[in-house]
């Protein structure tokens, strides 16, 4: 009897080849949708579930309210921290601080960049990073030792052992030698914590004994691993005991100056809940950026969407093809089928549909996979699909859908009375409601990843296009060293002499890592405020605008300052501030400007207040700017490449573009667009697919009344129109219900946005425009073909 069913089904499969293609993609394309959001899902939540003591390690975070009231959370510390709780509190087995660093490694007269990290020498006793060769025990117990990972052993050694070998690296602007005392296993990508190399971090931290102003330096990461069986709450609340009984006293000396709502606590953030953190404890510090667990529901409620679309197809072609089957059926009941028998055969067909269409799911996974990699920025493999928990859930997967698209239409085709279909007198009864809900289903969904599509582009267009404030096009930072930096006078001089080098100026900030200090003018004082360190030249460089006062004179004025707009409000200057006084770390400044606003930052924040400083010492900056001729790009390019070379001989030259650094502040913004418009796209297609199948079997079913139609006088436009009414009559109900939520959602949506478009009727009314053509263009073209036909075909049997 199965092989009867599969038979059987297999026949319809192959003689309905259009109609089964739609099925079978539209599954497919459900099902790897859902394939790729399961690769995407099992990699968040899998990261760091690799370390043996996962459960027991916890990182420090600080929570904080400033004197203004703001709430602040953060998880860098400093290097006292952890040092101080592992001295007081018993349960706290090993502490673990990480401090990311990019390195300078010589190879021969090469000198790369690499990631390296300093850590404590219990680095390996608290995580899970096999070392392949060397004792993980004693591997960083010197200043100079270094433990590699596999790919920077085999970059610099080959195959040959790496241990007792040494790598010259740059440390306080010289190489020194450090011994590889081990070779670690490269770390997964689903780690919070990778590197290249590790060493000792005494090479950065040497200070042994400490003061309690040194509980306020935040630079790094601390890690603790408690006890077995210790508990994380008891141990919280011993933390701000021992934290008040070192810091309580000049806790309360601030507070006296700067308020009560002043406060800071340290709690602990279990590391298996770093990536996915909700607490907005930034991972930072060259740790693997942590995600948002939204994201994955996001990309989840996508994929059913996508897959529901795909099932509503399913469900509508099946029903709109049994009336071709109905003599069949007919004729097996007659025959002595009971109903059960009739569903088990419906149900095989869709069982089978589904297996076929996961296969094709499984090869549309593998070539789309570099593509989702590429938009998810992961490196996900197809082969993490096959472990036995995911295949499980696949069986699974199969099994429930095979079931949801197949068991309505085999319970409605298996009741056919057998007298009206072999008369061919059947009709499916009512007005097909469920059929046409399903329909609306199937376009509320697509219309509204639609309309979030156009908003999103709207949104990163806007972004993208947003006056800054200042010009950021053919603008190149070009990154000095930190140490033994020869200062930049000598490269602006150098620069200078060709053509093609409209400018050059410096700062310290490079706009991608302003520093935040703390003023006091008027008497206020202004906390976190921005703070530039720049030339005399960066401000017509950039093309900012003055709003009062002048510019600096010279590169000796250092004792003056240039303020913005929103530093005027914040100081709560009333008058024209020039001559005001501006005071830094007891240095005092005068106001001789004020600098038009400009967005420093991503405009996800507000303009903050902000100061310009020009206190650089032999005008030693990190960040050089350079104007380039966008027509000599590629010569001017090469040119800062071998100035560069010719004047620091031992660095390498890093710079930047920055039209490309801002464009990265919204990385995020540009990967959920790609997402949704991917999604967007995917969804209406599959719609049309279903659109067009239904339409032409309803062509089909009405080819004798398009006959008698076109035969009383009917023209071909009457036809056309009539014919595709019913499909827009569900396109104006999809949007109806589709609008309503789409605005909604993509309100809150822009919410996260200070600056940000105005939502208006006209996105809904270009969503519903494209809706309705694309509607028209799938069920036109059927009835157009269906209106040109010659009546005299469809009439002659009757």
């Amino acid at each position: 009897m199965l092989k009867n069913y599969f038979k059987t089904a297999w026949r319809n499969i192959t003689r309905n080849k259009l109609f089964s293609a739609i099925n079978i993609t539209g599954l497919s394309i459900g099902l790897g949708c859902v394939m790729l959001i399961i690769l995407y899902v099992q990699d968040e939540v899998s990261f760091d579930r690799f370390n043996d003591n996962g459960r027991r390690i916890y990182q420090i975070v600080h929570h904080g309210r400033g004197p203004e009231g703001d709430e602040q959370k953060g998880s860098i510390t400093g290097a006292v921290h952890a040092a101080m709780f592992r001295q007081e509190i018993p349960e706290i087995q090993d502490i673990c601080r990480v401090n990311s660093s990019s390195g300078l490694v010589k190879k021969g007269t090469e000198v790369i960049s690499e990631r390296g990290m300093y850590v404590d020498d219990s680095f390996f006793k608290v995580f899970t990073f096999p070392l392949v060769e060397g004792n993980s025990s004693t591997a960083l117990a010197g200043p100079n030792n270094i433990v590699l990972a596999e790919s920077l052993a085999k970059k610099y050694f080959g195959n040959a052992n790496a241990v007792g070998k040494t790598l010259q690296i740059n440390v306080d602007g010289k190489f020194e030698p450090f011994v590889v005392t081990g070779v670690a296993k490269q770390p997964p990508l689903n780690s919070t914590i990778r590197f290249d190399y590790v060493m000792n971090i005494t090479r950065t931290f040497q200070k042994q004994e400490w003061k309690a102003n040194d509980l306020f330096t935040t630079w790094l990461n601390s890690f603790i691993l408690l006890r077995p069986g210790a508990d994380r709450a008891a141990v919280e609340k011993k933390m701000e005991r021992v934290f008040n009984s070192y810091a309580g006293k000049l806790m309360a000396d601030i507070r006296k100056q700067y308020g009560n709502k002043i406060y800071i606590k340290y709690v602990l953030q279990p590391y298996l809940n770093i990536h996915l953190d909700k607490g907005n404890y930034y991972a930072g510090n060259g740790l693997t950026p942590n995600s948002k667990s939204d994201y994955s529901y996001i990309l989840g409620g996508i994929a059913l969407f996508i897959l529901i679309i795909a099932c509503i197809n399913f469900v509508n072609l099946t029903l709109s093809r049994s009336l071709r089957r109905s003599k069949e059926i007919g004729i097996r009941k007659v025959s002595g089928s009971s109903r059960g028998m009739l569903i088990g055969q419906f149900m095989g067909e869709s069982l089978l549909l589904t297996l076929l269409a996961f296969t094709l799911a499984l090869a549309l996974v593998s070539i789309c996979l570099p593509f989702f990699n590429e938009v998810a920025e992961k490196q996900l493999q197809l082969s993490y699909l096959f472990n036995p928990q995911t295949i499980l859930l696949f069986l699974g997967l199969i099994v429930l859908n095979a079931v949801l698209s197949g068991f309505y239409p085999a319970l409605v085709l298996s009741g056919f009375n057998p007298v009206e279909t072999l008369y061919g007198k059947f009709k499916i009864a009512g007005n097909n409601y469920l059929g046409k809900a399903l329909v609306v289903v199937q376009l509320s969904i697509a219309v509204l990843l639609a309309i979030g599509t156009i908003i999103m582009q709207k949104q990163f267009n806007y972004m993208l296009n947003k006056d800054l404030g200042y010009k950021p096009d053919n603008i190149v930072n070009v990154y000095m060293p930190f140490n033994n930096n020869p200062g930049t006078n000598i490269f602006k001089s150098e620069l200078s002499k060709y053509p093609f080098i409209k400018g050059v100026t410096a700062q310290n900030t490079a706009f991608d890592g302003f520093t935040g200090r703390q003023f006091k003018a008027n008497n206020k004082d202004l906390f976190s405020t921005q703070f530039f360190d720049v030339d005399n030249n960066f401000i017509n460089l950039m093309q900012m605008k003055l709003v009062s006062g002048r510019n600096f004179s010279s590169t000796t004025d250092t004792v003056s300052c240039i303020v913005n707009e929103s530093f005027v409000k914040a100081a709560g200057w009333k008058g024209s501030p020039i001559g005001e006084t501006v005071t830094w770390n007891d240095k005092p400044r005068e106001v001789i400007g004020v600098i038009k606003d400009f967005h420093s930052a991503s405009l996800q924040s507000t303009i903050a207040p902000l100061l310009l400083d020009q206190g650089i010492k032999d005008n030693n900056y990190y960040v050089l700017v350079v104007k380039i001729d966008p027509a000599k790009k590629a010569e001017a390019i090469q040119t800062i490449q071998a100035t560069y070379k010719r004047i620091v001989p031992d660095q390498p030259c890093n710079y930047s573009f920055l039209t490309d650094m801002l464009a990265d502040q919204y990385k995020s913004e540009k990967r959920w667009k790609s997402i949704i418009s991917t999604a967007s796209f995917i969804s209406i297609l599959i719609s049309c697919m279903g659109l067009f199948g239904l339409a032409t079997l309803s062509i089909e079913q009405r080819v004798k009344e398009i006959g008698v139609r076109k035969v009383l006088g009917a023209s071909s436009a009457a036809i056309v129109r009539l014919l595709s009414l019913s499909y827009l009559k569900l396109v104006l109900i999809s949007l109806v219900i589709a609008s309503p939520a789409a605005w909604y959602l993509m309100h809150r949506w822009l919410q996260d946005f200070p600056y940000r478009i105005e939502m208006n009727g006209w996105t809904i009314a270009l969503a519903a425009a494209g809706s309705i053509l694309i509607v028209l263009f799938t069920v036109g073209s059927q009835s157009i073909r269906a209106s040109m036909a010659n009546p005299v075909k469809s009439l002659r049997n009757e």
